[in-house]
C-alpha cells in the first residue's frame, strides 16, 4: 500500500483537526452560528500556529486534542461560551482565567452574549462536535 502511494501518507494535523472539527459543529448547529464561527476558525488557525511552537504535539497532546482546546477557546472568545464552561475542574478560577488570556491571545476575558439555553445549546454542541466529554474538553483548553 505505501509503495502505492509512493510513501505520500497525509497524517491528520492540528489544522485539519481544527477544519473537520469547525465542519461538524457547523452541522450539529445547522449553521445558526456560521458567522462568529468562521471568525473562530480563523483564529483557531492563528492560535494553532503559535501554540504549536510554544507546546508542541506530542503522544499526550494529540493534534487531535489541540483543536479540540481551540475550537472551545475559540468559540469563547467569540462570546458563544462562557470561559468559565471551559475551565478544567481541578483549576482555581482565577488561575484558569489567566491561563485563558495568556492561551487565547486575548486582553481581556470576554462575556458570553448568549441566553443561558443557547449558551448550553452551544456546549452541547462543541462535546458533539469533538465526540468527547465535557471534563476532557475542558482538559484540552488548558
Amino acid at each position: 500500500l505505501l509503495l502505492d502511494l509512493q510513501w505520500h501518507v497525509n497524517m491528520p494535523t492540528v489544522e485539519s483537526w481544527i477544519s473537520m472539527l469547525s465542519t461538524r459543529f457547523g452541522v450539529i448547529t445547522k449553521d445558526l452560528y456560521a458567522k462568529p464561527l468562521a471568525r473562530a476558525t480563523e483564529r483557531m488557525h492563528q492560535l494553532a500556529m503559535s501554540l504549536v511552537e510554544w507546546k508542541p504535539a506530542d503522544w499526550q497532546r494529540r493534534p487531535e486534542r489541540f483543536a479540540v482546546g481551540l475550537l472551545g477557546i475559540g468559540l469563547a472568545g467569540e462570546s458563544l461560551l462562557h470561559v468559565e464552561d471551559l475551565r478544567p475542574q481541578y483549576m482555581h478560577a482565577p488561575q484558569w482565567d489567566q491561563l485563558f488570556l495568556e492561551i487565547s491571545m486575548m486582553p481581556v476575558l470576554p462575556q458570553c452574549r448568549l441566553s443561558p439555553r443557547y449558551a448550553q445549546h452551544v456546549l452541547a454542541s462543541v462535546v458533539g462536535a469533538a465526540n468527547l466529554p465535557l471534563e476532557e474538553i475542558q482538559q484540552d483548553c488548558e
